[in-house]
């Protein structure tokens, strides 16, 4: 049994990778954020995230968290699909903040008993993502530096595990980013998943595959915002940065390039800082969008806060419709936070 048989039937039996694109980049684990409220926002995030969230799209948003958080997510998708997150952050004083990130995903196990010409049994496939993460204002991070600096920096380190039956493949990953806080604007700069790539080893030849390293840029405008309602407006685009895989094949190397770029718009609404509602679009394009068509459209989302002496609760829920082909599914995610 080769890897290159094992890797062709779950290509064929998992519709769920069409979500990648192009299908070129591999570790798709990483294209998928898993987060309630930048899920409601259509992933228009990065230039708003200021919480435990800011680790899924941008680690400079982390050092204006200044609490202790952690939140639970559940995210369900295409063909039973499901995504487990729990985020953690804990302040640092005026250094900023530290945070770690631990993804799980589960893909229902591929039955090819039935299949014809079938040479596999059930096969077993899951990802796991664990991440560390630091977040500085940027007027802390030299002693001799006395200025109000509305920016902040992060960086976070990922390191992927991917499991295809009994073959087992991990990388490492690094996120940097860079956030603006002004008055009525937020502007977010990102770069995620910059690192080398990933082989499973096989009896033939081995796939290598490059991390979907992505570029994000973000800008937000708060038309309002005072103690009793505030309102933000957010843009974002993301591209794929020279992807590229390539493969041995018996008669040579075969390379290939995925080119996508993905266009959110978001808008937050938030009411007594009690609840919050949220809409988002998103729309791909590039080389690539025409295989990335079941992201394209309209999300929404909402949350509750409640408040206790030591504990405030916040429920996030995040929902938007994907169409696979003809097969229309929907996704939802659910997030429930805890701030000390």
């Amino acid at each position: 049994m080769t890897l290159a048989r094992l890797t062709l039937a779950c290509a064929l039996c998992l519709p769920v990778r069409a979500l990648a694109g192009a299908g070129v980049a591999g570790a798709d684990v990483l294209k998928i954020p898993v987060e309630a409220r930048g899920w409601g926002l259509g992933n228009a995030y990065a230039a708003i995230a200021d919480d435990v969230g800011a680790m899924t799209c941008n680690p400079a948003g982390l050092a204006l968290s200044g609490e202790p958080e952690v939140r639970l997510t559940y995210l369900r998708m295409l063909e039973g699909t499901s995504f487990e997150s729990i985020l953690g952050a804990y302040p640092l004083g005026r250094w900023g903040s530290a945070g770690v990130m631990l993804v799980w995903r589960q893909i229902p196990t591929i039955d090819n008993g039935a299949a014809a010409n079938s040479l596999l049994g059930p096969v077993d496939a899951w990802d796991v993502v664990r991440g560390g993460f630091i977040s500085a204002r940027f007027s802390h991070l030299l002693p001799s530096v006395r200025f109000a600096s509305p920016f902040s920096v992060g960086i976070g380190v990922k390191s992927i595990s991917q499991h295809l039956g009994g073959f087992t493949a991990g990388s490492t990953a690094v996120d940097v980013g860079l956030r603006a806080t002004y008055d009525l604007f937020r502007i977010a700069l990102v770069i995620q998943n910059m690192g080398g790539g990933y082989a499973f080893p096989g009896t033939v030849a081995q796939e290598s595959d490059a991390l979907p390293q992505t570029l994000r840029e973000a800008i937000a405008f708060v038309p309002y915002e005072d103690s009793s309602a505030s309102l933000v407006l957010a843009v974002e685009n993301s591209s794929y940065l020279g992807v590229s895989t390539e493969q041995q094949a018996d008669n040579g190397v075969l390379t290939a390039h995925e080119s996508l770029d993905i266009f959110s718009f978001g808008a937050e609404y938030w009411r007594l800082k009690k609840m919050g509602v949220r809409l988002g679009y998103t729309s791909p394009y590039g080389d690539a969008a025409r295989t990335y068509t079941g992201a394209r459209g309209l999300s929404v989302g909402v949350s509750f806060r409640v408040f206790t002496p030591r504990v405030a609760y916040q429920l996030d829920i995040g929902y938007r419709p994907f169409a696979l082909g003809s097969d229309h599914q929907d996704a939802g995610t659910v997030s429930l936070g805890f701030r000390f």
